[in-house]
């Protein structure tokens, strides 16, 4: 899996699915780890398996995504990211992006406490 991602800047963990075990977080800090010139951003809701914020590599941020829409974020984890339905809440830019983050790397940006996506 390094291998593969050793040449990309950026890289999301899970477009679909989550975390599925300790081993599982263990190994995707592993690979954050021997790809240290990429900036990793791995969403989940799976808080029993988030690890010691000490041990979460410089270049892995984790978002704990928040439990329903237009909830209120947490303070289970230092970032999260959020969906919602109201009119000018939406932080993240991809829907009038064709879908694509293009420049914004929000998500992957450890000064960015929270990401709030549109419900869609």
């Amino acid at each position: 899996m390094a291998v593969q991602i050793l040449k990309q800047k950026y890289f999301r963990w899970h477009d679909a699915g989550d975390v599925q075990s300790h081993e599982h977080m263990a190994k995707i800090i592993e690979v954050c780890k021997l790809t240290p010139n990429t900036k990793h951003w791995l969403p989940t809701q799976e808080r029993q398996y988030l690890p010691k914020p000490e041990d979460v590599p410089a270049n892995l941020i984790i978002r704990l995504s928040r439990s329903k829409v237009d909830g209120p974020a947490g303070n289970a984890w230092t970032h999260d990211s959020g969906v919602t339905t109201q009119e000018g809440e939406r932080t993240c830019p991809a829907p009038d992006q064709g879908g694509a983050c293009k420049d914004c790397r929000a998500c992957w940006n450890k000064d960015i406490k929270s990401v709030i996506y549109g419900k869609h």
